[in-house]
């Protein structure tokens, strides 16, 4: 699915996210989580949260993993530049991007 984990699209404070096929390809973004301790019950919290959560701006929650202490959340695989480099960039936002 991740192609031996390849294409690491980002890091972030909970693991990292990398590009994924699925079987029927089907692009996604796969957060693998940083091995955690317990039982998982904050982990499936989260993803019931995630997965109520609804907007043509956020992309949406596919699926899951949940085996012992590894987690990743699949995700919708979108081919533009991310949130991050976006907010970060160096040159300012053009007026036509920026909100009221």
């Amino acid at each position: 699915m991740t192609d031996s984990f390849k294409d690491k699209l980002g890091q972030g404070g909970f693991g990292g996210v990398f590009k994924g096929k699925l079987l029927d390809g089907w692009l996604v973004a796969m957060k693998v989580m940083r091995e955690s301790k317990g039982d998982g019950e904050d982990f499936m919290n989260e993803v019931a949260s995630i997965s109520r959560t609804s907007h043509v701006n956020v992309v949406s929650l596919l699926g899951f993993c949940f085996d012992g202490s590894k987690r990743a959340l699949i995700y919708e695989f979108m081919s533009n530049v991310s949130l991050e480099k976006f907010i970060y960039k160096d040159k300012p936002l053009e007026t036509s991007s920026s909100l009221p």
